[in-house]
């Protein structure tokens, strides 16, 4: 046996032995799903990405009433009831 046909067999005939079974195709909604969340995605990551968008703001404003708290020594406010 050559290289070659040593190279074909081994394409052919998977090593471990599992084949795949292309008899029963997934289910329609199956794929509906799978590709409308890759384009969900390519949707969100092109929005996020392209708009601008960012949490730094959010974040210092978070920061900054954390660093108030911090400042007045931990002092709780009484619950109202």
């Amino acid at each position: 046996m050559t290289s070659q046909e040593h190279a074909q067999v081994e394409q052919v005939e998977p090593c471990d032995g599992i084949k795949e079974n292309r008899e029963n195709p997934p289910p329609a909604y199956f794929n509906i799903l799978f590709y409308g969340l890759i384009a969900w995605a390519v949707v969100f990551l092109g929005y996020f990405l392209l708009s601008g968008w960012s949490s730094q703001s959010e974040f210092e404003e978070k920061m900054n009433t954390h660093q108030e708290t911090i400042s007045r020594g931990f002092q709780v406010e009484p619950l109202k009831e």
